[in-house]
């Protein structure tokens, strides 16, 4: 164990470090998502049109094939005699997606994935389960060993004039709340319609349908419904064991997302998320980039606004995702500057004691500037949390990137679903992408640590892999 954290430390200790990015990306997010990020325009709108195929037999013979291979390494170390994990897996993926015909595409994606090998990951007598490593493979049947398969891609696309986009069927989306959530061997994927607009280079219009989901670290699909409770379902308000899988209905979520750009310096995007029998939640974000002769200032705010959809409160506590009339609001705020090959920020988010915020965990991971790889204070509410951020990459080299958070939390269960105590998170991350001979190449090593603000206000027996940790992750990837 101890080999494979001195490793991650020389990793970091001997990178060379490279153009840091105004809004640095969670670098552990690497699958690919080809095709989703935006509506072609302009000119590659017209090349497609040129290079579209004059019948559906040629559209077929005539496209892409792209495979994909992953492999991850997880180790935790826990403080005192409380027991270490770690666990080896590898996936690998081929994907097809036609040319166009009429407007038309079809695609559709193939992957597996196997625990190599690990430590004793599901609960046993006097021995927690993991909470990192049981998620790397088969969240739900820790003992397997077998190869685990299915179809995470299978769409067909619609784009009928420039600007507008219509797929259907199973496909990855990243929105802020609904989102891949891609720092294992396989991210998420979800069902339904999707519909992408532009008017014009500066708004885009996104939303749609969607009635199913294939959380990471499963192997099937699920009805949104179904989805809720795969993962730890915490605590519930009166501090009773939650029991809500299998409990929660909802036909279905409904997403709109509007994104406008004034220039060079200012962006705005409103999100809405609407599950009916379960939560209504919105989102405003707001990011202002001054342009200086000495670097960049950016300063970007994100409002959130939850309530409640639950219709009955005949449940018992335990069985109930969201209390009756239950809602949350949340603050985020940043203030990041970047020079050259430096960029820094600070961050604070404010979750009122109105209630918690919840979002399925199957569904998505929060949008907060204050969360780190590692950990969320999604089912927190009366939350104050504080972060730094620093990263340095010289171009072609290596990304260095260093976050520091600390999080003062509630201690009512009702304000609190995870049982989290308060703490500190310290992150230390390289990430490389190779090119040339080895293009395609991505390795990244992440270090985190936790450990509580004030170990006397907690059990340090009920802690376990929760505070008083060392992590270590190791990803490869590489697309062809």
């Amino acid at each position: 164990m101890i080999r494979w954290f001195l490793l991650g430390a020389a990793l970091l200790a001997s990178a060379q470090l490279s153009v840091a990015q105004t809004v640095a990306p969670d670098t552990l997010h690497l699958h690919p998502v080809p095709g989703t990020a935006e509506v072609a325009d302009g000119a590659e709108e017209a090349q497609q049109a040129d290079s579209a195929a004059r019948s559906l037999g040629e559209a077929l013979r005539q496209g892409e094939f792209n495979a994909h291979a992953r492999t991850l390494f997880m180790a935790t170390r826990n403080r005192g005699a409380a027991p270490d994990y770690y666990a080896q897996g590898v996936g690998a993926g081929l994907r097809y997606e036609s040319r166009a015909w009429h407007g038309l595409r079809v695609a559709v994606e193939g992957f597996f994935l196997k625990n190599l090998f690990s430590s004793a990951l599901a609960a046993e007598p006097g021995r927690p389960e993991s909470r990192y490593e049981l998620s790397l493979c088969d969240q739900e049947h820790p003992h397997h060993r077998e190869i685990l398969h299915q179809v995470e891609e299978l769409w067909v696309r619609w784009q009928p004039r420039p600007g507008l986009q219509l797929t259907y069927s199973r496909q990855q989306l990243d929105t802020p709340l609904l989102n891949a959530q891609d720092s294992r061997l396989s991210p998420n994927f979800v069902q339904g319609l999707w519909l992408v607009a532009r008017s014009g280079p500066a708004t885009t219009v996104q939303g749609g349908w969607l009635t199913h989901v294939a959380p990471r670290s499963t192997d099937r699909w699920y009805s949104l419904g179904e989805s809720v409770g795969r993962y730890s379902m915490g605590v519930a308000s009166d501090s009773s064991r939650a029991e809500y899988l299998g409990h929660v209905s909802t036909h279905g979520l409904a997403v709109l997302g509007v994104r406008r750009t004034w220039g060079h310096c200012v962006t705005v995007q409103g999100w809405q998320y609407f599950a009916d029998q379960l939560l209504a939640t919105s989102l405003l974000e707001t990011t202002v980039a001054l342009l200086r002769p000495a670097g960049t200032w950016t300063a970007s705010s994100l409002l959130l606004w939850q309530r409640s959809l639950a219709g009955s409160g005949d449940q018992p506590a335990s069985e109930r995702y969201l209390e009756l009339n239950e809602q949350a609001r949340a603050l985020s705020i940043r203030l990041a500057y970047q020079h050259r090959t430096w960029q820094c920020s600070s961050q604070y988010t404010r979750l009122t004691a109105h209630g918690r915020y919840l979002f399925p965990r199957e569904w998505g991971r929060e949008p907060f500037y204050t969360t780190l790889p590692r950990e969320r204070i999604e089912g927190a509410g009366d939350v104050h949390a504080l972060g730094a951020s620093v990263a340095w990459q010289k171009p072609h080299g290596p990304r260095l990137e260093a976050g520091y958070g600390y999080y003062n939390l509630s201690r009512e269960a009702q304000l609190n679903k995870y049982s989290l105590p308060d703490f500190h998170q310290l992150n230390l991350s390289v990430t490389h992408a190779f090119t040339g001979a080895a293009d395609g190449l991505r390795v990244r090593t992440l270090l985190a640590a936790k450990w509580g603000a004030d170990r006397a206000a907690y059990r340090p027996d009920r802690a376990v892999n929760k505070m008083d940790l060392q992590h270590l992750t190791v990803a490869v990837d590489y697309g062809f």
